[in-house]
């Protein structure tokens, strides 16, 4: 009877014992199951940047997030058999509009094979402006021009894929960050070099609402410079005016559209637009955002690498040891019991 006690006493320390490091094992997982790295480098744009991502395992999953005032022309990984980009696509949301998520760049990969890889990307120019599709899917490429001593920002845009109304929409966004009061107004001047666009507009985002002004109209023909200005007067597409006074302004954006019926099948969905200085007055202050385009600059990248579980031989063994222990535990107290029962006594009294 003491061995059987003294046995009993031992299986449950063991199975203590192996239950604490069978949670310290997960809780260690579970503390560390993902991984964030942030970096800087300086991009010139005639030279490929280099993104090392530490060993991965297999089924891992890779996330970098970019300043959407950079495009890159193409991302590639290296090997290709241990990452694979997957087929998201987060931009074109209408809520970006009024959330952060509009001033950066998202791309997911996830892990085929474990090792090491590198995610490869060719950038193009910098601006001031944080470029995304809001409608469709289209294909930018920034440039530099140059007019009469006069830099403009050029935007050569392209419909990959228009949205269900035939429409796509490609927005130059940039930080406001600042209440609206009574002077406020925008000015600045843009140019169709080449193509057809549908519209272009200023838009304001507040918090609470987006306000689109039409300054470029469907009917523009190429090589004609608009000025406009857009206040608190000016009457903007669903005809209010001035309702965006004393709400947070989260950015400005110029928004250029293609229209799929504005073009023959035989024709690319295509216009190419040059964007002159922007003057901004709001509160008795002016600022310019300036039309600069620049080929060598600094970017900071984020990459979040999220483990997924896969249990370890460690974790086979300490699993197999809980069963067999639970099991000779059971064994133990069974054998027990019954020669407690043979001798007529109660468990208590055996102890």
């Amino acid at each position: 009877m003491k061995k059987l006690k003294l046995l009993a006493i031992l299986l449950v320390i063991a199975m203590t014992l192996t239950s604490a490091v069978l949670g310290l094992n997960l809780l260690s997982f579970m503390t560390s199951d993902t991984e964030i790295i942030v970096s800087q480098r300086i991009v010139d744009i005639n030279s490929p940047v280099v993104i090392k991502v530490p060993r991965i395992n297999k089924y891992d999953r890779v996330y970098l997030i970019l300043n959407a005032t950079a495009i890159p022309y193409s991302i590639t990984v290296n090997p290709k058999c241990v990452l694979i980009p997957l087929p998201l696509d987060v931009e074109g949301v209408e809520y970006d509009y009024a959330y952060p998520i509009l001033m950066t760049r998202h791309f997911f990969f996830i892990a085929n094979a474990s090792g090491s890889a590198q995610i490869i990307l060719n950038m193009q120019p910098k601006t001031p402006y944080a470029i995304k599709d809001v409608e469709g899917k289209t294909r930018v490429k920034v440039f530099e021009y140059v007019e009469s001593a006069k830099e403009y920002i050029g935007i050569d845009t392209e419909a990959v894929k228009f949205a269900e109304n035939g429409y796509t929409q490609t927005v130059l966004a940039t930080p406001l960050n600042e209440v609206i009061q009574p002077d406020f107004q925008v000015s600045g001047e843009v140019k169709l070099l080449q193509g057809k666009v549908s519209y272009i507009n200023l838009i304001i985002m507040t918090d609470t609402d987006w306000y689109a002004f039409n300054i470029v109209p469907s009917t523009v023909q190429p090589n004609i410079t608009i000025s406009f200005n857009v206040n608190a007067g000016s009457r903007e597409l669903l005809g209010r005016t001035g309702e965006f006074l004393n709400k947070r302004g989260l950015f400005i954006a110029l928004g250029i559209g293609l229209y799929s019926g504005q073009f023959n099948v035989s024709e690319a969905a295509r216009a190419v637009v040059a964007v002159g200085d922007l003057t901004v007055t709001n509160g008795g202050r002016s600022r310019v955002i300036r039309a600069q385009v620049f080929n060598i600059y600094e970017m900071t990248y984020r990459l979040y690498i999220f483990r997924k579980f896969q249990p370890t031989f460690q974790h086979f063994l300490l699993v197999s040891a809980l069963a067999l222990e639970v099991l000779a535990f059971n064994y133990v107290t069974i054998k027990f019991w019954k020669r407690v029962k043979r001798g007529g006594g109660y468990i208590a009294q055996a102890f």
